[in-house]
């Protein structure tokens, strides 16, 4: 049987600055406010910030979904769907 592919995060997990994340982890962006989240692409981001903090992008990050900019970056992988 055929599971669905879902996103597993690292718990208690950041690396501090984006351009440190190893290109296996996947990164999830998710809205605090609405609580939608799709997968954040790292090339999305402007060239000013490909070696900023993670604190310093998530205050950017707006929902495509509500408006808001509420986001959260959210680090793992992506399980099941074999």
């Amino acid at each position: 049987m055929v599971g669905a592919r879902r996103f597993q995060e690292i718990r208690d997990w950041s690396p501090g600055y984006i351009n440190v994340t190893p290109e296996h982890v996947a990164i999830m962006a998710e809205c605090t406010a609405c609580g939608k989240a799709r997968e954040f692409a790292r090339e999305s981001l402007p060239s000013h910030m490909h070696f900023s903090l993670i604190s310093e992008i998530e205050p950017h990050l707006k929902c495509a979904s509500c408006g808001a900019k509420a986001g959260k970056l959210r680090f793992g992988s992506y399980v099941g769907g074999e």
